[in-house]
């Protein structure tokens, strides 16, 4: 059995086939489906997939691209989603700088919004007792500034589409987890390939990050939480371990952090 854990269900790409996607995920193995909050409009949405589909769970939070969202109504709809049985996390959470270099007369101001954005979402995950999904693109040094911040009180963090930098995270005293999707899969991603060698079993985790990052050989591609068997492949063969032993301890892994 496997465990998505971050999969965009609430996406324009699954608006007409969702049954089908969830019901090909279940026949392949899947026993649980992630959605991660991005922009607070499609939070709902989210709620009402996990309302309808036993595997479906999800997280409140609001994209780093997102934050221009971010206000007391919108505040109001992260909390009051963090009481649903069926919310298992807050995220993704963190800061996204990868588009910004181009636009330097919005760069600072944006970053700053960022940073307001991201402790506000981590001090609702210390009140809440939740764990969080992060998100860092190009922000790496900023991400971890703010969570050292916070190092003694996290309850567990997850770091979503993990990209292989090692001196991130080693000085959280929570659990953290590894978001393992389809980049491990690709040609050049060698540094992570390596990386993953000196994580602990009991730290990783499988997402696809669909609709996007779709595995190898389907590049290009939607991607879906069907590619998770194959994710899991990769990872497998690089791990150099038997892949029902993979899929075994993720599972158990994401069922330990997310309680479910």
């Amino acid at each position: 059995m496997y465990i998505d854990t971050h999969c965009h269900l609430d996406s324009k790409e699954y608006i007409n086939n969702l049954d089908s996607v969830i019901t090909n995920a279940i026949d392949l193995g899947l026993e649980r489906i992630v959605i991660p909050g991005a922009n607070i409009n499609d939070l709902q949405y989210a709620i009402d997939i996990s309302e309808k589909y036993d595997i479906v769970y999800f997280a409140s939070g609001i994209h780093p691209s997102e934050i221009e969202n971010l206000n007391e109504d919108s505040k109001s709809i992260l909390k009051n989603a963090l009481s649903h049985s069926k919310c298992v996390a807050i995220g993704e959470i963190g800061l996204d700088y990868h588009y910004l270099d181009s636009n330097p007369s919005i760069a600072n101001d944006t970053k700053a919004k960022q940073k307001i954005a991201f402790r506000y979402q981590i001090e609702l995950a210390l009140e809440n007792s939740k764990p969080i999904i992060i998100h860092t693109r190009d922000s790496n040094d900023d991400v971890k500034a703010i969570l050292s911040d916070y190092a003694n009180e996290l309850n567990a963090v997850i770091f979503h589409c993990f990209g292989g930098d090692m001196n991130l995270f080693g000085f959280l005293k929570c659990p953290c987890y590894y978001g393992i999707g389809g980049i491990v899969s690709f040609k050049n991603a060698h540094s992570l390939r390596e990386s993953l060698k000196e994580i602990p079993l009991e730290s990783l985790l499988l997402e696809t990050d669909a609709p996007y990052l779709s595995p190898t050989p389907h590049r290009g591609k939607t991607n879906t939480p069907e590619y998770i068997p194959l994710i899991a492949s990769h990872l497998a063969n690089t791990l150099q371990m038997d892949i029902n032993k993979l899929a075994a301890i993720t599972t158990m892994n994401a069922k330990s952090v997310f309680r479910f």
